[in-house]
């Protein structure tokens, strides 16, 4: 079995499918060159002994030489952020949910690859502006979905395993035997159709983050 990792999108934020958005390539700072470029293990659920999946995340549209009026390390931001595909189908827009308050800084402990990309972005930004976080799991390779008989042993662990957790069904992203994850794609009384491609494999996912506010006073 090849090492890539498996398909099927679950970022862990609601993912309403909302419109297929339509922007002017002057509006996409995809073509910069990014500021932050870095592989992380991201969409793992630990709960469930779920392995997580190499991502290279790209941060791109915030200036990493900035100082002057940008967020540093211990500032408090806020930051409203949209998620959709390469093609431009939003996933989540950023005025949808509420605004995300964090400590520059904080990723340095938490260890959340994501997390780490937003944290980098903001300390090249300054209010009001705008960067983009890219997450990319490669391309699709077809021979990794792939149909395994129903009777077989490693179907049989993964039954025994998902038992008392919903049972095996389709849609599931499980571990297999070698530790990589693979989703679910079909399950039939015969065979079970398994796809070992990462979640965004040929298709990446941007976050576009806008910077809110910085060191903001409260109340109380």
């Amino acid at each position: 079995m090849s090492a890539a990792r498996a398909r099927g999108f679950a970022i862990g934020w609601t993912t309403t499918r909302a419109r297929r958005a339509t922007r002017r390539a002057s509006e996409r700072p995809s073509e910069e060159a990014p500021s932050v470029d870095f592989v992380g293990t991201i969409l793992q659920d630990v709960r469930k002994g779920q392995q997580g999946f190499a991502t290279r995340l790209s941060v791109v549209g915030a200036d990493a030489a900035a100082v002057d009026g940008c967020p540093v390390v211990g500032d408090i931001v806020r930051i409203a952020f949209g998620v959709e595909t390469a093609e431009g189908e939003v996933l989540r827009d950023d005025g949808a949910e509420e605004a995300v308050t964090f400590e520059v800084g904080a990723s340095d402990v938490m260890g959340n690859p994501l997390f780490k990309a937003f944290d980098e972005a903001v300390r090249g930004m300054k209010v009001g502006e705008q960067a983009t976080v890219s997450a990319s799991g490669g391309d699709y390779d077809p021979n990794l979905l792939f149909s395994v008989p129903a009777d077989h042993a490693e179907i049989d662990r993964l039954r025994a395993e998902w038992s008392d957790k919903g049972g095996l069904v389709e849609g599931l992203t499980v571990t297999l035997v070698n530790g990589q994850p693979a989703v679910v794609r079909k399950m039939e009384d015969t065979r079970v159709v398994l796809d070992a491609n990462h979640p965004f494999a040929g298709s990446d996912i941007m976050f576009q983050i806008r910077l809110l506010g910085l060191n903001e006073e409260t109340d109380g």
